[in-house]
């Protein structure tokens, strides 16, 4: 192949020779045209050496990177950016108004970042590894330097990507992760995010991780997606125990009950592996969460959770990459009253005195105004998620009314009426389950017929 300096020599060649033949024996070698060959002699000669430099060899190009701009860069992204990945930080630049740098891009942060041995949150383990070796070998002596190849030092132990099911709403994932917001607060965060699609479902954050931040999580899942098939989950109490593997509905578990009754089957594990889209989910999270809560002034927990869906919203549409190669779609839609399914249930015994005891307060089960002649009746009490207090019994709900001399007295008329005395009261009825005499006002027959085939 020839080169610049071959053809220079051919061309000065040509214009020192006067025979014909020569010339046409460098026009060969050349590799041009013969007009272009004679138009070079001819300029060669007018010019000298000048012809074969390039018209543009001085000239600055107009959006050439300059040092100082990979400093100032680099400085920016240490003093205001530190807890961002580069990709963010490239978002965030080109829309930061103080300074200009819309032309950047991702390669050009990555290579400047990465040459100021600066490392993405979003990095994984072999990349920091190896910046780390690296910055060791820095600082040790040139006598005590063993070669070694990148392969080598890159090696890693990689688990087999799981394959994605090929419905969306088929499986979803569910899990926690603690974040810290400041250095005396750290929050869990819970979340779901869909298997096959890679989207974000739901976030909530709570001091702890707790079964009403998994509610709580749940909540925008159900309003905006509707219910799902599978839930995937580790093995915490929230979602399993014991004696939920024989039968699910005496396992007194809240969220395993609510499942149960939604249609959602609950497989838990304790492998990471089992959940690995949520647990990568994770890492992408941390490295982006702390900029954009520093972005939108985030001062308390409360705070944080009203621009949660905001942040869902984000991550859905420029940080998450979605797959679209799902086949169909298992998402159903859901109508039932949220604030009922999600509240916490729990069980109590009717006293004879036609009261039961919650949270040290006692209450009337009330149909309207007028107390249940229901003693030493097993009743299903819901505290909503609005605070309120409801009665379960059977397909019916009832009100429930704080003890007062008043309904004392309308309780003793009721019992009068009907003749009853202590001694005849009727006994307790034993069941198999007391979750199972609790049928919710989501299982009437105005639901759609998807709901009966899972209630009790």
């Amino acid at each position: 192949m020839k080169t610049n300096k071959h053809i220079q020599d051919i061309i000065r060649e040509a214009a020192l020779s006067r025979d014909k033949a020569a010339k046409r024996e460098l026009l060969i070698k050349s590799g041009g045209s013969r007009s272009w060959f004679y138009d070079a002699i001819k300029k060669y000669k007018e010019i000298g050496e000048a012809f074969f430099i390039h018209k543009n060899k001085n000239n600055k190009h107009a959006q050439k990177r300059t040092h100082m701009q990979a400093l100032e860069i680099s400085r920016i992204f240490r003093d205001e950016y530190l807890n961002c990945n580069f990709r963010d930080f490239m978002r965030y630049l080109k829309a930061d108004k103080r300074y200009d740098y819309q032309w950047v891009s991702y390669s050009y942060i990555y290579n400047i970042l990465r040459s100021k041995n600066h490392c993405s949150k979003l990095a994984h383990k072999k990349t920091i590894k190896l910046l780390a070796k690296e910055e060791e070998l820095k600082n040790r002596p040139q006598s005590l330097l063993v070669p070694s190849s990148a392969t080598e030092r890159a090696k890693e132990n990689i688990h087999i990507a799981r394959p994605r099911t090929q419905r969306r709403g088929h499986v979803v994932e569910a899990d926690a992760t603690f974040w810290r917001f400041s250095d005396e607060e750290i929050w869990a965060l819970h979340g779901y995010i869909d298997e096959a699609s890679g989207e974000v479902l739901g976030l909530y954050f709570d001091h702890q991780e707790t079964t009403e931040g998994y509610f709580n999580a749940l909540k925008p899942v159900l309003k905006n997606y509707g219910t799902f098939e599978v839930l995937r989950t580790d093995k915490r109490r929230t979602f399993w125990s014991e004696k939920k593997e024989s039968s699910p509905e005496d396992s007194w578990i809240q969220f395993a009950f609510v499942a149960k009754n939604l249609g959602i089957d609950i497989q838990s594990s304790i492998s990471p592996q089992f959940k690995p889209r949520i647990e990568r989910l994770w890492k992408t999270i941390k490295g982006t969460i702390t900029t954009f809560m520093e972005q939108n002034k985030v001062t308390n927990i409360n705070e944080a959770n009203l621009v949660l869906p905001k942040f869902v919203e984000y991550l859905n549409n420029h940080v998450v990459t979605l797959q679209k190669d799902f086949t169909t779609n298992s998402f159903k839609k859901f109508e039932g009253d949220l604030n009922i399914i999600l509240g916490h249930k729990s069980i109590r015994v009717v006293a004879r005195d036609l009261t039961v005891t919650y949270e040290k307060e006692k209450y009337f089960i009330c149909n309207f105004t007028t107390p249940l002649n229901i003693p030493r009746r097993e009743i299903m009490i819901i505290q909503c998620c609005d605070g309120n207090l409801i009665a379960s019994l059977g397909d019916n709900y009832y009100s429930m009314i704080e003890f007062d001399n008043e309904m004392l007295y309308k309780s003793k008329v009721v019992l009068e009426n009907e003749g009853v005395k202590p001694e005849d009261m009727p006994q307790k009825i034993k069941s198999i389950s007391v979750w199972a005499q609790s049928n919710f006002i989501f299982f009437k027959k105005k639901y759609s017929s998807w709901y009966k085939k899972h209630s009790y």
